[in-house]
């Protein structure tokens, strides 16, 4: 009775340790910087917080983060040479650098998994053809181009173990979905309307049905 009771403990010990393993959202990463992605990868980040000092500002409910300084006692490190941190328990890739602030921007992962997602947002230049027009004719006399920016979000999913990242467009995820047959014989079966609606939702079921452990 005591073997069989030393044996059922050692299962619920080991799915137990299992469970708390899987990449999911609720996983928690150590708080730390990450130098590099195996660091990441690995959940090892090699500096700890309480080994710095930071003017780090988190957005947590948008899913953003901006960085200008780092210290480590007397000595300033280069934010650039940093893929990331965690922070709260949840992980940052650096993103973009804003030249007029002098400050990283870093987004959070905001699907953890199989399937990791993020995104953030640049400033895109677009040309756009103007005309004066001849108010008696109503025809144009003179048309140039000026080049308008323009705010667009990039949406960049991140494949964990490889470290392999792609646009998050219709024709990626299907992509990257495709070795799980079933779940791509539904998406091929939606239509692309429907699709764009769920799309997000495809990536979440892919990553549920293709655990992978940390």
């Amino acid at each position: 009775m005591k073997y069989l009771f030393t044996s059922f403990f050692i299962l619920f010990f080991s799915l137990s340790y299992s469970q708390n393993n899987k990449l999911t959202n609720s996983f928690k990463f150590k708080n730390g910087l990450y130098k590099t992605y195996e660091e990441f990868k690995n959940n090892q980040p090699s500096i700890s917080w309480d080994n710095v000092q930071s003017d780090v500002v988190v957005m947590e409910i948008i899913h953003k983060a901006k960085m200008s300084q780092l210290k480590q006692g007397d000595s300033l490190l280069f934010i650039d040479d940093f893929w990331g941190f965690s922070i709260n328990n949840i992980p940052y890739k650096k993103s973009t650098f804003n030249t007029k602030t002098n400050s990283f921007t870093f987004s959070g992962i905001q699907l953890r998994g199989n399937i990791c997602y993020y995104e953030y947002k640049i400033e895109k230049e677009k040309p756009v053809k103007v005309s004066a027009y001849n108010p008696k004719t109503g025809k144009p006399f003179r048309t140039s181009t000026i080049i308008k920016k323009e705010i667009i979000t990039k949406k960049i999913m991140l494949q964990f173990l490889s470290g392999k990242e792609i646009d998050y467009t219709l024709e990626n995820v299907e992509k990257w979905i495709s070795s799980d047959e079933k779940l791509l014989k539904t998406f091929q079966e939606t239509k692309v309307k429907e699709l764009s609606k769920k799309l997000f939702k495809f990536v979440q079921i892919f990553n549920d049905r293709n655990p992978i452990q940390i």
